[in-house]
């Protein structure tokens, strides 16, 4: 007969494990969901009110159980089954949501009022069906610990006060699994693969309920528990073969759908035929490299593209347009090259390969956060950044660059920043007032600060030159007045006075100096155009006429204390 003691041990640890599983899913969501989108602060965020939600409803509908050993065998059960799918099932739904998207894009005019209906209502739907998934995985969660405690009680003896143990240990769990799901889920295995070993987890506890508080034998309940033992795995094998097809979606499906008839009859061979695309994890992002179809001079060749989070970086066969943007037209703007440059960011060398054309820079300092990036840039696309980090005049090192310039003491010319746009609090921070003082601090007094943000021009933005989905979101109005402001306000009570915006290829760019000073559009007179392509050069005469509005005052300035978005992807 087993002792006191070991009973109490015994539930502590089975309460804790579910925990661990309950958080992970939570997390797989919101997380899945966030790279998916693109939008990181409304789905986590939303995500996680869900299944808190959920976690509530199910406490109290569990009040009046009274079998309650049978619910906890039931609900483990329905938990590995939802939780080995729930990252499939995000994908399944975003791909169906981008499929009828592009059709809706296609078969309707150009901003058309039916085109706006027919998309609201596609996103409320999308919205819907995967937060009832959330919403279901919170609800038998909730389940978990007040059943916990009701066992306890018959276990132990009514006499015994065991809440505040299987509290203790739930909230142990739910740490335990944060930390791993952060540091080894996430890194080292795919979210499909991730969700399919913590669902095993769960069946498991699911079967040792059974055999253990179960009398009655059941044929019915091992006959589900096999046939979810055959999804959970078939899931995990299958991880690789599901990872491709849905990101053959996500890049191509817009492409695919806009080609021959025949093809998108054909779309699910069409898709599986589409060449792999090569996915790789760091410690802090997905790395997504593939080829893509590109026409040059009448020929339709490949270019290779690089996309971190699902976020494009670059393009092959058009890089050079933003990095000659981003590097000679802000030293032309500046009228001197610096001598002492800091990048951060940019980890793929192309940049620095552009900086690399001017003699008088004697040294790069250059600050990358992910390893992984470094490693690329030095064997995959060497060749295309022509060697830059392997460069005596560049010096390379793995950090962060917030904390870099807040605590080097050294001086620079110029500084070069390479980051994604902010569309998390986490990148924010890196377009905060207190991260643009730092970088002022390590600039010498005529230095000046070049990087590629959101920023956006009244004359891009109009109906006549986008369409689809893209124009829908970005023709210009009040709102991007406001995200200038934001960036523009920050630069200022930052110390910078001197602010010119440019826009080249497509890409924003913000050149600031903390002088006062105003620029002289006639910059390009005397420097040196040499270094830039024909197209680039043509692009450089028409800045003078870009128009970029914005308001300065304290109330639009983001800071890590009081962060403000300055750009939102949505779905």
């Amino acid at each position: 007969m087993r002792s006191h003691s070991f009973i109490k041990i015994e539930l502590l640890l089975i309460t804790s494990i579910l925990a661990f599983c309950s958080i992970v899913y939570e997390l797989l969501l919101s997380n899945t969901l966030a790279i998916v989108t693109g939008s990181y602060v409304w789905w986590q965020t939303l995500t996680v009110a869900v299944f808190i939600g959920g976690l509530g409803l199910g406490a109290y509908l569990s009040e009046k159980i009274k079998n309650y050993y049978q619910v906890m065998v039931r609900v483990e059960l329905a938990l590995s089954f939802l939780g080995a799918i729930c990252v499939v099932y995000v994908y399944l739904f975003h791909g169906a949501f981008k499929f009828f998207d592009t059709i809706f894009f296609l078969n309707n005019e150009y901003y058309s009022p039916a085109y706006l209906q027919n998309v609201f209502f596609l996103k409320i739907l999308f919205f819907l069906i995967i937060q009832t998934l959330t919403l279901s995985i919170g609800i038998l969660s909730g389940f978990e610990i007040p059943l916990m405690m009701k066992i306890a009680h018959a276990e132990l003896g009514e006499n015994e006060k065991e809440e505040h143990y299987i509290l203790g240990v739930n909230y142990i769990g739910t740490l335990v699994g944060t930390i791993c799901f952060a540091y080894f889920l996430l890194p080292k295995l795919d979210v499909v693969k991730a969700g399919a070993v913590v669902a095993t987890i769960n069946l498991f506890v699911s079967l040792y309920f059974n055999f253990k508080y179960v009398d009655k034998f059941k044929k019915i309940y091992y006959a589900i528990a096999a046939a979810v033992f055959v999804v959970v795995g078939a899931i995990g094998f299958s991880e690789a073969k599901i990872t491709q097809n849905y990101l053959h979606v996500f890049y191509y499906l817009p492409k695919i759908l806009e080609t021959a008839e025949d093809e998108r009859q054909n779309l699910i061979k069409t898709i599986k035929e589409l060449p792999k695309i090569e996915r790789m994890k760091s410690l802090y992002q997905y790395v997504d490299i593939f080829k893509y179809p590109h026409v040059e001079n009448g020929v339709e060749k490949e270019a290779t593209i690089l996309t971190l989070d699902t976020n494009f970086q670059f393009n092959t066969a058009t890089e050079y347009l933003y990095h000659q943007s981003f590097a000679h037209v802000s030293i032309a703007i500046n009228k001197t090259v610096p001598k002492k440059v800091l990048v951060l960011g940019g980890g793929d060398g192309l940049l620095i390969r552009e900086l690399l054309k001017y003699p008088q820079i004697e040294s790069i300092n250059h600050i990358e956060l992910d390893q992984k990036i470094i490693d690329l840039a030095n064997t995959r696309f060497a060749e295309l950044n022509q060697h830059s980090l392997s460069n005596p005049r560049v010096h390379s090192s793995i950090n962060d660059g917030f904390y870099f310039v807040r605590n080097t003491h050294e001086k620079f010319d110029a500084v070069f920043i390479d980051f994604p746009y902010p569309n998390s609090y986490d990148l924010l921070r890196l377009y905060s007032v207190e991260f643009y003082t730092y970088v002022k601090n390590v600039l010498n007094p005529d230095g000046f600060v070049v990087l590629d943000a959101p920023f956006y021009n009244k004359v891009d933005y109009t109906k006549e030159r986008y369409r689809g989905q893209i124009m829908v979101s970005q023709v210009f109005g009040e709102r991007h007045i406001l995200s200038n402001s934001v960036l523009a306000s920050t630069f200022y009570y930052a110390g910078f006075r001197t602010l010119f915006p440019y826009r080249i290829a497509d890409e924003s760019f913000l050149f600031v100096k903390a002088d006062s000073g105003k620029v002289d559009y006639e910059y390009m007179e005397n420097a040196d155009l040499s270094k830039l392509d024909k197209q680039t050069l043509g692009e450089m005469k028409e800045i003078k006429n870009q128009d970029f509005p914005y308001y300065i005052a304290y109330k639009y300035v983001n800071s890590i204390f009081k962060p403000t978005l300055t750009r939102k992807n949505e779905f």
